[in-house]
């Protein structure tokens, strides 16, 4: 991730906010894993990052997330931690099982029938950190849900209604 923020040009020093006790409270709730949780420790910052075609949300944004945002609780459901976005609004993830990072396709968030939403996630087979620097650095790599499902050869494509017309 430091050399992720290094090639988009983010200084890390001069925005770098402490992981607020309340955040911290409510990641311990969440998450046990103390991988996860060192991360966001790290690389918690007081705006959201552009890195590439992904944005970066402010770690000291889960306690509000977490008390009020339906989507962020939905997520939550299904041991998937919305840590960002796309470009075209598709949803950054962070799996709370592996530690893996995913895109949600935005387009089906809502619509998870008794599969789960894990049925419209594209993992990406690496960590949060490698994922943002693949997104600067990897010729070709997703910008969106869509192309990731094409990218890691994934069943579910996104191309396809779920109310089956």
């Amino acid at each position: 991730m430091r050399l992720a923020l290094k090639l988009a040009a983010f200084d890390s020093r001069k925005h770098f906010e402490t992981l607020r006790a309340e955040s911290l409270e409510v990641l311990n709730v969440i998450c046990l894993n103390p991988e996860i949780i060192s991360f966001l420790t790290e690389f918690s910052f007081d705006t959201v990052i552009k890195i590439g075609a992904f944005y970066y949300d402010e770690p000291n944004g889960i306690k509000k997330q977490f008390t009020w945002e339906d989507e962020f609780k939905y997520a939550l459901d299904a041991d998937l931690l919305l840590v960002g976005s796309g470009i075209s609004g598709d949803l950054v993830v962070l799996d709370l099982v592996d530690c893996q990072a995913g895109l949600l396709f935005l387009d089906y968030f809502w619509d998870a029938d008794e599969q789960g939403l894990r049925k419209f996630l594209i993992k990406m087979n690496c960590s949060l950190g490698q994922f943002f620097l693949n997104s600067i650095t990897v010729k070709d790599y997703p910008i969106d849900a869509y192309e990731a499902a094409a990218y890691m050869g994934s069943e579910f494509t996104g191309y396809w209604n779920p109310e089956g017309e």
